[in-house]
């Protein structure tokens, strides 16, 4: 058997690492992700180099990234932009390239481990795995989109010490419980002390008193998901067929006074902002609707350069205001072209007006005062965008397109990061997409509504709308990187023991 796994470990790491996929949304079977890992460790203490340590990892990242990211791919086809061919290899090279980091990670294990110094060791396994997890969430772009974390977002009781440790933190303490599992067979004794971490952390975020803060009472809301097709969503002959559509939604069977109304992303696509015949007919569509949020295209021309946004727009029915907020997050090829001017031969890829950042995070403001975290499509991973500015709000609405992605696993990992987010921020979320799953999230991270893939519908719901203050709305990631300096501090402390030790036998 021992033959068999030394021969075949590269393959047995790649199968393991699409294993290790389940562990993400829509399965959520946390234990295979768990135990995976523990498996490729238990092969990498077998191997006897650090050139098959760095298969290992590459495999196992291989496996795990395509199985969990093969649905970017998807949206080559549906964008026309060279089909599943270029998707696919777009994703092998994205895969390709995270997986890089995970090589990295067995390799400096299997080169800095200590013989037969198993605290060291296990030590060493933390510390490595969660600085690579942090380095494939920031690096360049950044996409947090796969931290081990994201296995707990299944259910409010392991959703609860997001709001303490973070996403970078929580990872850290799962990577203790992956040691305390890969443990059990050789130390029984050390390996509770590693589990023992995550149990503590589970038991004391769910089990600590925590003090609510009242936002608004009977707070009247409605969710439009169209469900318009992607083909049909760019096609100007049908912008004014689409435009009845969302209006409809909105207006059907209502009688009393709505507080806010939500559609999706790039709902519309002419500019709002000018007063032209549509987006006249757009405003004046509306009675007993105090507030409504859109998605749509904002457009600004300075001197001659033409710039477009993709913006989230907050029209007050009662001021007849309208405030914006322009996305800072943009998704690489698909808003922008990275490396323009490096590709400027590939012009498949190249087509249209890159949409332009915007400069900052725009808080906007309800007519009864409600302050809302505006958030468009994938900037709800990036929490950092919230801990920079130390700004207050209520409520957090997030406007998505998921319709890119067919029915795939893509909308199913959006919205289980979209829960994190609500709770590391301790905040309501209205989620609106053109189709994915449309849904209002409390600070908990519980379901209260939605609709499902591939429906048209309305979500209508009165809440009375809380929020809570988190330990991680003051400290941010600063825990995270407080685990970090210890751990690395006990590994130089063991490490001088043992170098004193070993000169100690030499003489």
């Amino acid at each position: 058997r021992k033959i068999f796994i030394l021969k075949y470990y590269f393959l047995i790491s790649f199968l393991l690492g699409c294993l290790g996929s389940l562990g993400l949304a829509p399965y959520n079977i946390f234990i295979f992700a768990i135990l995976s890992l523990s498996l490729t460790l238990f092969i990498l203490e077998k191997i006897d180099n650090g050139k098959k340590a760095f298969n290992i990892g590459f495999f196992y990242g291989l496996g795990f990234y395509i199985s969990s990211l093969y649905w970017i791919s998807i949206s080559f086809k549906i964008a026309n932009m060279g089909g599943f061919f270029l998707g696919s290899l777009a994703v092998l090279i994205l895969c390709t390239f995270l997986s890089l980091f995970s090589a990295l990670t067995y390799y400096l294990i299997k080169s800095l481990s200590i013989k037969h110094n198993i605290l060291f060791n296990s030590i060493l396994i933390i510390l490595s795995f969660s600085i690579f997890d942090w380095i494939k969430g920031n690096i360049l772009w950044g996409f947090p989109w796969t931290p081990i974390s994201v296995i707990w977002s299944s259910n409010s009781l392991t959703l609860a010490p997001f709001s303490y440790l973070g996403v970078w933190g929580y990872s850290l303490v799962t990577y203790s419980l992956v040691v305390g599992i890969y443990l059990l067979y050789k130390n029984i004794k050390l390996s509770i002390y590693f589990v023992l971490p995550f149990i503590l952390v589970l038991l004391l975020s769910n089990f600590i008193p925590r003090k609510f803060i009242s936002v608004a009472e009977n707070f009247h809301i409605r969710l439009v998901q169209p469900n318009i097709k992607q083909i049909d969503k760019w096609d100007k002959t049908k912008t004014l067929t689409n435009l009845n559509l969302l209006i409809n939604l909105s207006r059907h069977d209502h009688k009393k006074n709505m507080d806010l109304v939500v559609w999706p992303e790039t709902a519309v696509l002419f500019d709002i902002m000018d007063d032209n015949s549509t987006s006249l007919l757009l405003k004046n569509s509306f009675k007993n609707i105090e507030n409504i949020i859109i998605g749509g295209i904002r457009k600004e021309k300075i001197n001659k350069n033409r710039k477009i946004y993709n913006s989230l727009f907050l029209i007050d029915n009662i001021s007849n205001t309208i405030n914006y907020h322009d996305k800072i997050k943009l998704v690489p090829f698909g808003e922008y072209i990275p490396f323009r001017n490096v590709l400027k031969n590939f012009k498949i890829l190249l087509g249209g007006l890159d949409f332009s950042s915007g400069e900052k995070l725009n808080y906007l403001e309800l007519n009864n005062n409600v302050k809302v975290l505006p958030l468009i499509c994938y900037e709800v991973i990036f929490p950092k965008t919230t801990s920079l500015s130390k700004k207050n709000f209520d409520l957090i609405v997030n406007i998505t397109n998921d319709a890119w992605f067919g029915t795939s696993r893509g909308p199913y990992q959006h919205l289980a990061l979209a829960k994190i987010r609500t709770v590391l921020e301790g905040k309501y979320m209205i989620r609106v997409a053109n189709t994915g799953i449309s849904t209002i999230i409390d600070y908990e991270g519980n379901i209260v509504d939605k609709i499902n893939l591939g429906k048209s519908g309305v979500i209508d719901k009165k809440l009375v709308l809380y929020k809570k203050n988190t330990l991680y709305n003051y400290l941010g990631d600063n825990i995270y990187y407080a685990l970090l300096v210890a751990l690395a501090l006990i590994l130089i402390k063991i490490n001088f023991k043992y170098g004193l030790k070993k000169k100690y036998e030499r003489k």
